[in-house]
């Protein structure tokens, strides 16, 4: 597979327990990496799909977050009963949104800045 026709990102992220903010990989995004892989290949797509493991896609909130290239959707909390929705119309429907999952217009959330090396008199990191 040359230049896929259509590329699945999948959010794996996992933060730390403690870490403030929730990620995608406990909430079962490494079981619908895997779903999504297999339908791919069940449904003949394998040589023009391409499902990736990604880190954080910036929606930690949202749920499981899934983006589908070259249509820029993204989808918020995908359950695996979703795949195969999500495959037939912004896949092979050449993407047709699946309106319910649409992740809504909203800014990336990006985690709490640290300073690593924090201003002179204080101990540790500065949030």
């Amino acid at each position: 597979m040359a230049t896929p026709r259509a590329h699945i990102l999948i959010c794996a992220n996992e933060r730390p327990p403690g870490a403030g903010k929730p990620s995608c990989a406990p909430r079962g995004a490494l079981e619908l990496l895997e779903r999504f892989k297999v339908r791919v290949r069940e449904l003949g797509l394998a040589d023009s799909v391409m499902v990736t493991k990604t880190g954080c896609l910036k929606h930690c909130s949202r749920g499981t977050t899934v983006a589908i290239w070259p249509y820029n959707l993204w989808y918020q909390r995908v359950r695996l009963e979703d795949v195969d929705e999500i495959l037939e119309r912004s896949v092979v429907g050449n993407g047709q949104a699946v309106e319910r999952l649409r992740m809504p217009d909203i800014p990336w959330e990006w985690p709490t800045p640290v300073l690593l090396f924090p201003p002179a008199g204080h101990d540790g990191p500065v949030v």
